[in-house]
């Protein structure tokens, strides 16, 4: 009798089958960066929050995302890359039912901050296994469908956020944009179980503690009373608490000097900050980040608070830039080839015409402004977005010797996370502040909806603005180096 039980996959088959999971896997996390942003409104009105608290459920994410990266990717190597994608996969689950079925705003935060971890985990655990699992001639591919899968991932969020919560199923409102992370979860872990193969941990090194606190207190200490102050009116504490983050992060790069002087491996490599092109593209990355990611951010609870525009028509908005963005994403590799970093400079303009072009719709639309009147603005400004952030990394790291790439690229894609913390922090303040009838940043005043939204993006172009003049700090004729960069993490 012929036997029932199909036949074991063979190896080539066995890895593509698992890097599909993993993929599937890091989509899930990537779009839960961008999914919330629609779901903004709905959630204020159900949690009954204010401005500030909008700012952290974005905001909590990304800056935990950042924070945890590094540290993730350490206890990789020491406890095994497929261990901890495995613990990373059940507990963005975990956080995700959190998330759903979160009653006050301070669960949603923890489950949001859970989230942003097992995040960190899934990503970098990723990376490690397709580096390690695929043969060098297949690793450009597998790592070219990683940077398709992450961008396309990022651009649809707000389109699925839309669809979801126009669906209102089961009547749950925004609560559906997490709970459609529980089945993804569950299949990925399954499959991931089964079918990858990782190496066994590298348990030399240790775990930079002291660093991973000095570091995470610093940045908090900084971004806190970015988001916070406003509502509180700037009290002292805040510009405190600033100036000590800035100190921590100074004792901080100290810290990993003396670690590497006492042969130990550091999180950070400090000679990385004596490369001009390292130092000057970190600055172009964190300015960027900061003004995109809070421009979509305002943008999106403009159009529903404001306009009166759906979930779905809010996500149908957006389209028009997520599309531009990455046919200019596939643009910018041979644009790269000819111009070099140039192609930052142009990317960073396109982005400040597309902005100015915004303002210039909605002064001269107001309320009667349509998704169609918005399109041209938004398809200029996503052009210019995928020039500068489909390259930026390969770029920078084009003058960082070979040896230090892997930790460069930490570093750089850290700084993304961070930036886009940052922006939203910066540009959701001034928005609050600007939409508040009694100047808390609290209490939303629809008939100043219109000034702050145009107040917000113009701190919006300041930023881009300062992008473009950092491109002119990198070292002119620089071409990125093959396989080097690992693709970003935002999905940008």
């Amino acid at each position: 009798m012929p036997s029932t039980v199909p036949p074991r996959p063979e190896p080539a088959r066995r890895r593509r089958l698992g890097a599909l999971f993993v993929m599937v896997a890091i989509a899930m996390d990537v779009l839960d960066t961008t999914i919330v942003v629609v779901a903004l409104p709905a959630i204020e009105a159900d949690l009954g929050v204010g401005g500030s608290a909008l700012q952290w459920i974005a905001a909590s994410y990304t800056l935990t995302f950042a924070l945890t990266l590094v540290l993730a990717g350490r206890i990789g190597d020491l406890l095994g890359s497929k261990r901890m994608i495995l613990v990373g996969m059940a507990g963005f689950v975990v956080a995700s039912a959190v998330c759903a079925f979160a009653p006050t705003l301070p669960m949603l935060l923890a489950g949001r901050v859970l989230q942003a971890m097992a995040g960190a985990f899934i990503l970098t655990q990723g990376l490690s296994i397709f580096q390690s699992t695929f043969p060098p001639d297949e690793r450009a591919s597998v790592f070219g469908m990683f940077g398709a899968v992450v961008g396309t991932s990022a651009v649809l969020g707000p389109l699925v956020g839309g669809l979801l919560l126009e669906a209102d199923l089961w009547g749950l409102s925004w609560r559906p944009i997490f709970l459609i992370n529980l089945p993804i979860g569950v299949i990925t872990l399954v499959g991931t179980a089964l079918l990858v193969t990782a190496p066994p941990p590298r348990g030399e090194g240790g775990l930079d503690l002291v660093g991973v606190a000095l570091a995470t207190t610093g940045l908090l200490a900084l971004v806190y009373p970015l988001i916070q102050g406003e509502s509180a009116g700037w009290p002292l504490w805040t510009y405190a608490s600033m100036v000590a983050g800035a100190l921590l992060l100074v004792v901080f790069l100290r810290q990993q000097r003396a670690r590497v002087r006492a042969g130990r491996t550091p999180l950070v490599l400090p000679r990385l900050w004596r490369e001009r092109s390292f130092v000057a593209g970190l600055g172009v990355i964190l300015v960027f980040l900061a003004a995109f990611s809070s421009m979509f951010f305002v943008l999106a609870y403009y159009l529903q608070v404001g306009l009166g525009f759906s979930p779905l028509e809010t996500g149908l908005t957006t389209l028009p830039s997520a599309l531009s963005t990455v046919a200019s994403s596939i643009l910018s590799a041979r644009l790269v080839a000819r111009f070099g970093p140039r192609v930052l400079t142009a990317g960073s303009l396109a982005g400040v015409a597309g902005l100015v072009l915004l303002i210039v719709t909605i002064s001269a639309a107001g309320t009667g402004a349509t998704g169609w009147m918005l399109a041209p603005a938004l398809l200029i400004t996503g052009s210019g977005i995928g020039l500068v952030a489909a390259p930026v990394i390969d770029i920078i790291l084009a003058r960082v010797p070979v040896t230090d790439a892997g930790a460069a690229s930490g570093v750089l894609n850290t700084a993304e996370q961070l930036g886009a913390a940052a922006g939203v922090a910066i540009v959701g303040s001034v928005f609050f502040a600007l939409a508040a009838g009694d100047g808390s940043g609290e209490e939303i005043v629809g008939s100043a909806l219109e000034g702050a939204i145009l107040g917000a993006l113009w701190v919006n172009v300041g930023l881009m603005a300062a992008s473009a003049a950092l491109t002119f700090l990198l070292p002119s004729g620089t071409a990125p180096r093959e396989s080097v960069a690992v693709p970003s993490p935002t999905g940008s």
